[in-house]
């Protein structure tokens, strides 16, 4: 009973961040759309509706369009592509070291999966283990690339 009433809570907290959001973020036409929905279907919560329709593309992308694999490929390009963006403009000598280090080993490590994609195949959780390292050799407490060399 008790795992049932800590599911309840995190529904409840999840419920009332996304409303808090509506009413931060949503124009008043929206709003007032949302609340005539649920005053005709009382299960269809605001919060359910738009965090329904925030998860609709996200599952789009991952079944109709590559899977998991596509989500890890594209963690591992789009933040380190923004901030090593973000270096280029700094003058800092050891925040370029770093994503100048990440790209090259991004770029090994794309071209040794490609060419051993035999192997990456039969290993089990490996999109799991990959996501993790590129998410070790970026993250901004960690700084893994400049660890690497």
């Amino acid at each position: 009973m008790a795992e049932k009433d800590v599911m309840m809570q995190t529904l409840d907290q999840v419920t009332n961040t996304i409303d808090k959001g509506i009413e931060d973020y949503f124009p008043p036409g929206a709003k007032e759309q949302l609340k005539s929905l649920e005053a005709v279907h009382p299960l269809l919560k605001q919060a359910y509706v738009v965090g329904g329709a925030a998860l609709l593309p996200l599952l789009l992308v991952f079944y109709i369009l590559g899977g998991f694999k596509l989500m890890v490929n594209l963690s591992g390009f789009i933040y380190p592509a923004y901030k090593s963006l973000q270096a280029i403009s700094n003058n800092d000598l050891e925040e370029d070291k770093q994503w100048l280090t990440y790209w090259v080993v991004y770029g090994t490590f794309s071209i040794l999966e490609s060419v051993m994609s035999f192997v990456t195949e039969m290993i089990p959780y490996y999109n799991v283990f990959k996501l993790a390292m590129f998410i070790y050799l970026y993250h901004h407490s960690t700084k893994g690339a400049s660890k690497v060399t």
